[in-house]
């Protein structure tokens, strides 16, 4: 009688996992649709990368990281913004709206302070396009500035030729989705 009970038992085990298995789910090869998923920064946490912020067809600035030895500040940021995309990024459709400066006034000088940037160029900060400030400002305040503040609570002065632009902020509304320092509530 056991036998028997034992028997029938796998036998029905068999026949459910054999169900199981052959229920018509074929698998299916990885489907990339968008973006690459991005990362927020978190306050007062040390990043070992560089955000730059290029231009994107489309409008806007996209945010993009490069790997670094040890966390970027503001001041190592600007610099390299200013060398424009790198071949990957340019194949990506990036874009550098900021002008590109002579050899003899390619002085930019970034001084950091708590919770703000002061970017002083050789250009008038007025006369160069919403599109390149935004890179500038975006790539300041998405790096290691002293206070540890959130990137848009980052004030950045634009300055050059006599002309001042201060208290500029990386607005996300001009900054690609993906990309945003903090997650946006969603509606029920």
């Amino acid at each position: 009688m056991r036998a028997r009970r034992a028997l029938a038992a796998l036998t029905l085990c068999g026949a459910f996992a054999g169900t199981l298995t052959a229920c018509g789910i074929e698998s299916t090869e990885v489907i990339e649709v968008g973006q690459p998923a991005t990362g927020a920064k978190r306050p007062g946490m040390p990043v070992k990368e560089a955000r730059l912020y290029f231009g994107f067809p489309g409008g806007g600035v996209l945010g993009v990281s490069r790997p670094a030895g040890d966390e970027v500040t503001a001041e190592e940021a600007i610099p390299l913004l200013l060398e424009g995309p790198n071949e990957a990024e340019r194949m990506r459709g990036l874009y550098s709206e900021v002008p590109r400066l002579p050899k003899k006034d390619s002085r930019v000088d970034v001084v950091t302070s708590h919770g703000r940037v002061t970017i002083q160029m050789p250009v008038d900060p007025t006369r160069i396009s919403p599109v390149a400030r935004r890179q500038l400002v975006c790539t300041a305040a998405h790096n290691s500035v002293p206070g540890n503040l959130p990137a848009d609570e980052v004030k950045v002065d634009l300055a050059g030729a006599g002309r001042t632009m201060t208290d500029q902020i990386c607005d996300n509304n001009y900054v690609a989705p993906g990309t945003v320092s903090q997650a946006a509530p969603t509606s029920p």
